[in-house]
């Protein structure tokens, strides 16, 4: 016999072994959940190319039940209580090398979303928080948002595809709001980290910034990619892999293009003259990170201030796109009709544009659409540690440390035991009553995740939300064409929103 047909068959062995021990003896063995699932990681690769890893993940559930084994080591979760034990106040589930997404880190500094302790997230926090992302520091940003709402505004007319036939005569218009929001959320977020040096005129409309959305929605796709199947993603970070498919692109004008024209070239620009951004008089998240004293423990480094504020422009424009997206789509239908004339109401009432905050209304309308239509319907995932074995209640079995768990915010978001028998229908009602009763509607609400490490950008995020649905409500009444389409990758990616436009007479308001 041939040395290679005794490296064959011992490989075959192994092989067989290694299938017949994650099937029938691993400890998640007792777990159901689909068959590749239980020998591969690639299985959930595939799923989560496929752009519809949240809807699998939903029909999963409703044919394993509570506990699905959605890859050998990874149990998923899709009740409240099962949420609230992995992502709320429990040291001993914390996160692992999972948000390296397949790189050596090196000696860069984590930032806040990938710190892998309580301990080391908890210092991060006060040193991304304290400085720049308070209530009251989120309100001074609101004349940034305001002036990007209204760029948003005078690029809906440009963007339409013009008269619709019939209804020549009143200006209707039709545009897919997709790409325009992304945009326009990028943009937002930029002047938001950076200040005004940045561009003077909104970045994606500058040369460097071509193909920065597109280019941005590929980056949160790959990374992401890389973590599910650690192999693949070292292949993909292998020199001749990245200089076959990370080639620089270039404008007209010879300037460097895309996430690379941002991260290569004008952010290091920004963090090496560091006086310019601290200079001026309007404020920035990078400002306020910079004034912090350098005797200050919450100072940071120039190395922590590059990695904090790559990634709010990694996470922060396509989940705040597709929430804006989700609500205008959803204002624009059937049922949402006569949500705008209540908010368009309201706005003449209060003869103010700070009415989101006040507006239980306007809120209703967001976080049903963040209920339904989740900007980030991805499992997050967590490791169990040492003392969380049993932290995770009623399971028949102490879980072994290693063992990766999530819970999906899209499946929670539609969960019939959380919501009744109309968790597929948007209906912003739900959020309106008591006082008491929006309290407990908050306690269901995992939109932002929950406990010490949910999101930093919340108040951020619903301000820019609100601020866009008022100035869009109150020039235009506007129906949703066609359907929602897009698919879900780390965050949802809206291609196609098309939206009716029919231009108010503003006269009536005055």
């Amino acid at each position: 016999m041939s040395l290679a047909i005794i490296l064959f068959a011992l490989t075959l062995a192994a092989f067989i072994a290694r299938v017949v021990y994650r099937c029938y003896f691993h400890p998640l063995a007792r777990y159901p959940g689909p068959w590749f699932a239980h020998i591969s990681n690639a299985w959930r690769l595939v799923a989560f190319f496929s752009g519809q890893h949240h809807l699998m993940e939903q029909r999963l559930h409703a044919r394993y039940g509570r506990v699905v084994r959605v890859a050998p080591n990874w149990l998923s979760f899709s009740t409240l209580e099962d949420f609230e034990a992995i992502y709320g106040f429990n040291k001993a589930i914390e996160k692992d090398e999972f948000y390296d997404f397949g790189r050596d880190r090196g000696s860069r500094p984590e930032s806040i979303f990938a710190a892998k302790t309580e301990t080391s997230h908890r210092v991060k926090k006060k040193k991304v928080v304290s400085p720049a992302l308070t209530s009251t520091r989120i309100t001074s940003y609101k004349p940034i948002i305001d002036k990007h709402v209204g760029i948003l505004l005078t690029r809906l007319p440009s963007q339409s595809k013009g008269p619709l036939p019939e209804a020549k005569n009143n200006g209707t218009t039709a545009v897919n709001m997709a790409p325009i929001v992304h945009q326009c959320t990028l943009d937002a977020m930029l002047e938001l980290v950076f200040g005004p040096r940045l561009s003077e005129h909104p970045y994606s409309d500058t040369p460097a910034g071509e193909g920065v959305c597109s280019n941005l929605r590929i980056m949160t796709k790959m990374a992401w990619s890389f973590s599910l199947w650690p192999a693949f993603g070292w292949l993909m970070n292998t020199r001749p892999v990245n200089a076959m498919l990370r080639r620089p692109t270039y404008s007209k004008q010879g300037e460097l293009t895309g996430m690379a024209g941002l991260m290569g070239v004008a952010m290091p620009r920004l963090l090496r003259n560091p006086q310019q951004v601290v200079a001026s008089s309007q404020p920035s998240i990078v400002k306020g990170w910079l004034e912090v004293p350098p005797d200050d423990a919450t100072r940071m480094t120039p190395a922590e201030v590059a990695s904090e504020a790559s990634n709010l422009i990694i996470a922060g424009p396509g989940s705040t796109a597709a929430a804006l997206t989700a609500v205008i789509f959803y204002l624009g239908t059937k049922d949402g009709q006569g949500w705008q004339e209540r908010i368009r109401e309201q706005i003449r009432a209060s003869q103010s544009h700070d009415l989101g905050p006040s507006s239980l209304e306007l809120q209703a309308v967001i976080k049903e659409t963040l209920r339904l239509s989740a900007p980030f319907p991805t499992a997050f995932p967590r490791v169990i540690r040492p003392g969380a074995e049993m932290a995770i209640p009623s399971l028949a079995a102490p879980l072994p440390v290693g063992t990766t768990v999530s819970a999906n915010t899209f499946v929670l978001g539609r969960s019939r035991e959380l919501w009744g028998n109309d968790a597929d229908r948007w209906e912003p009602r739900r959020w309106l009553g008591s006082e008491q009763h929006r309290r407990e509607m908050e306690t269901k609400f995992v939109a932002f995740s929950k406990g010490s490490r949910s999101c930093i950008g919340r108040e951020l995020a619903l301000l820019l939300l609100a601020q866009a649905v008022i100035g869009i409500v109150q020039q235009w009444k506007f129906r949703s064409r066609g359907q929602l389409q897009g698919k879900s990758f780390l965050e949802m990616q809206y291609d196609e929103c098309w939206i009716k436009f029919e231009p108010l007479d503003l006269s009536l308001s005055a």
